[in-house]
Parts: C-alpha cells; sequence; structure tokens
C-alpha cells in the first residue's frame, strides 16, 4: 500500500471534478463489487484528495462508501505523495477503468511496471498482477503487445480488438524467435549471414545446381513457381511465341520438387514457408510429395483471372481455364502474420518479357500472411520477378531471386530496377 499522510474528511466535503480526467460513467456493478469487497476486507487503498478537497483518485471507492451508507472515509493527501507515488496510482485506476480502449488499458499495465521496476529493484511481473488484481497471463500480453508496437509493428498497433492485437503479436513474436535461433546458429557456424548483392537480387543460375554449392543463412521463405509439368507451351493459344518458352515436362517439375524437398533443410532451417504453385492436373502428386517434408494446407490459395484470360489446352472439349492454384506450406510449426482470404481476383500481367507472368498485387495479397521485416525470400525459379517486387513492397529485408534463362534473368533484373517507378 502507498504510504502518504491521511486524514478522515466527509465523503460530501470532496470535490470530484469532471475533466478529461474522468470518461465515462459509473458501473453500477463495479461500484457493487467493490462496496462488497470493502465491506468485507476493508479498503486497500484511500482516495486521494487535494488540500482543497478535490478529488486525485478513487471515485469509484467513494461512491462504494456511499453505497455502504457511510458519511466520512480516510483520505490520503496528495502533496504528501511523491511524484511516482501519484503516477502509481493514476496508473493503477486507468487499469480497472473499463471505458479505455485496449490500447490505453495495455500502456497503463506497461507503465504501471516500469514504474515499479525503477522505485524497487525486486519488483517483478507477479507482483504487477498482484498490485493490479489481474492474472500474470494479462500482464505478459499487455506488455507484449506494447513491446510489439514500440518496435513499429503496425498491425498489432492498428488491430481493432485486443484478441486479435495478442494474436498477431504473439505469432510476431514466435517468428523472430525462430528466426533469431536460426541466425545466431549461423552465425556461430561462421556464415556471412547478409549476401547482398550490389547489382540487384536476381541470379543468372540453375537452381539444382546452385543449391547443392549454397552455404549461406537459411531463407523463411521460399516462393516456387516452377514449370507446372504440363507442357503448356504446345497449347493451343499459348503466349511462348510471342514472350518465349521454358521446359515444361513432367519429370522437370518432379527434378525440381525432388531438389526442393532433399535441401529443404539448407534453405529453410527449421522453420519457414513456402507457397507452392501447381497445376490442378498433378494435384494428387504435388501433394502427396510436399506432405511427405512439410505441413501442406490441402485447401489451395486460388488466383482468378478477372479478365478472363487463361490456357485453352482443347478448345475442342474443354473450357478455358482462368485460374491458377497454390499450396501454402510450413516447414516446421511457424505461424502467419495474420490470415487472409484464400483467392484473390486481379487480370493478368503481361510485360512483354514472360509468358506466365504472376500478378503482383494478388502476389503481395497472398504474401501478407508471411511477408514482414524479417523475411529472407528465396524464389528458386523466379521468371519475370513479380514475386520478388511483391515481398520487396511488403517489406521482405532480403529476397534472392534465381533464373536459369538468361534473358528472363535480364528482363527481370530490369524490372527490379524499375519497380519503385510510377
Amino acid at each position: 500500500m502507498i504510504q502518504g499522510e491521511t486524514a478522515v474528511v466527509r465523503i460530501s466535503d470532496i470535490i470530484i471534478s469532471r475533466g478529461e480526467r474522468l470518461r465515462g460513467e459509473l458501473k453500477p456493478e463495479r461500484v457493487a463489487e467493490l462496496a462488497e469487497s470493502i465491506a468485507r476486507l476493508g479498503p486497500i487503498h484511500f482516495p486521494v484528495i487535494t488540500r482543497d478537497m478535490t478529488l486525485v483518485s478513487g471515485e469509484t471507492r467513494l461512491a462504494a462508501y456511499r453505497h455502504l451508507g457511510w458519511d466520512r472515509c480516510t483520505v490520503t493527501w496528495a502533496d504528501t505523495l511523491d511524484e511516482d507515488e501519484l503516477l502509481a496510482i493514476e496508473l493503477e485506476e486507468n487499469v480497472k477503468r473499463t471505458d479505455l480502449t485496449w490500447q490505453e488499458q495495455c500502456s497503463a499495465i506497461q507503465r504501471f511496471h516500469a514504474l515499479r521496476l525503477r522505485t524497487e529493484d525486486t519488483w517483478s511481473q507477479t507482483k504487477t498482477a498482484e498490485a493490479l488484481g489481474m492474472s500474470q497471463a494479462r500482464v505478459n500480453e499487455a506488455l507484449m503487445i506494447v513491446a510489439a508496437i514500440a518496435g513499429g509493428n503496425a498491425r498489432v498497433a492498428a488491430a481493432p480488438l485486443l484478441s486479435t492485437a495478442r494474436n498477431v503479436a504473439r505469432r510476431a513474436a514466435e517468428r523472430l524467435a525462430s528466426d533469431e535461433a536460426v541466425m545466431l546458429a549461423t552465425i556461430e557456424g561462421d556464415i556471412d549471414v547478409s549476401p547482398e548483392r550490389s547489382e540487384g537480387p536476381i541470379l543468372n543460375t540453375d537452381f539444382c545446381e546452385w543449391v547443392s554449392d549454397y552455404r549461406g543463412p537459411p531463407f523463411n521463405f521460399l516462393h516456387c513457381d516452377f514449370p507446372y509439368g504440363i507442357n503448356a507451351e504446345r497449347f493451343n493459344q499459348s503466349a511462348g511465341g510471342e514472350f518465349g518458352t521454358y521446359k515444361d515436362d513432367f519429370s522437370t517439375y518432379e527434378g525440381l520438387i525432388e531438389t526442393l524437398t532433399e535441401n529443404r533443410h539448407r534453405l529453410l532451417g527449421d522453420s519457414g514457408h513456402i507457397i507452392f504453385w501447381f497445376s490442378m492436373r498433378h494435384y494428387d502428386f504435388t501433394l502427396r510429395a510436399l506432405t511427405r517434408h512439410f505441413w501442406v494446407d490441402p485447401y489451395p490459395l486460388a488466383w482468378i483471372k478477372s479478365d478472363n484470360k487463361g490456357t485453352l489446352p482443347d478448345p475442342q472439349r474443354g473450357p478455358r481455364r482462368i485460374y491458377e492454384v497454390a499450396f501454402l506450406c510450413s516447414h516446421g510449426d511457424r505461424k502467419i502474420i495474420a490470415p487472409v482470404s484464400n483467392a484473390f481476383s486481379a487480370p493478368t500481367e503481361r510485360s512483354g518479357d514472360h509468358m506466365s507472368e504472376k500478378s503482383q498485387p494478388m502476389l503481395e495479397h497472398f504474401m501478407r500472411m508471411i511477408v514482414d521485416e524479417n523475411t529472407r525470400m528465396l524464389d528458386p525459379t523466379c521468371g519475370s520477378g513479380s514475386a520478388l517486387r511483391a515481398a520487396d513492397r511488403l517489406g521482405a529485408s532480403f529476397v534472392l531471386g534465381l533464373e536459369r534463362d538468361a534473358e528472363f534473368a535480364a528482363n527481370a533484373q530490369r524490372a527490379w530496377e524499375k519497380r519503385n517507378e510510377l
């Protein structure tokens, strides 16, 4: 209990100012609950007033006294408390107010805890919980949320509900802890952790050859848009003749998946996400191949092409296929940042540089589940480079794209250099 000079005064003499400090009306149920507690145990803290009888804190307690029929009460003179004690009382009052936003409540808990840490060497979160009459889990939650907001997590700050803020902050903390552990192990292994490339993020190389020599730090996000293994270059009305083509047989697709799964620990360490694009023709094969090594959501992400463009494998017997799908996979128990809808409608993008370019707005939509300022992304077959640009726009710390076709790689590099142009 905070110490200070006390006195017994008439409750009717205490002046309650209706300034900005007190917002909202007292809740009758809260007054009755406190009155019952005071009747059994007596007051834990006394109302604080100034010498001219103006209330500083304790309006609910005064209401409880009136509820009990008291006409006098013990008060603490405000001028006998130091600045920290007054602040502690104010914060304790604020924490228990029901008219505050969740942001204000969390801030009050954090400020109260920080103040006590400054004034008492042995103070702890457990003591904060006891002093405020709440669970330690609630205190831990508030401190975690305030730390996330102070660290610049805009998603937490903008959350409409406390439960949403808690989930976003918790997922971010778990992702960061996992990444820090991986990077620490990498540093201890004496490996360069910042393979930045001044000439840009795109390498003209074959993923299957590159990965066997890679000894850098793991990535935590892979965007895999391998050739689908459906011989798309042979389809009627294919764009291959106009934009250039690539090998798209099933053996190539199978080999790329095998390279990915065999090198999963080198590429992803213990924790990471994958967005894996595929053809519905190979749904069962792809799902089996990936689930041997990763958690895979069997309900794919879907890009619906709003301009009604797509492949037409057999115009005599079937419809135009205007959607593409991807599995969301994870290696280790890695949390997403926040959920989004699993379908997105956007037109195709044809820059004239690639026959199968993914929509950047669509990629940004799905990547919001995964990409933040701690993201290290690899695209093993980056094609037009739109996935790299999408991750960059979302604030990824590092992106790297591999492309075996020299012309595609050069085009993707030019698009990267112009990514910030209007």
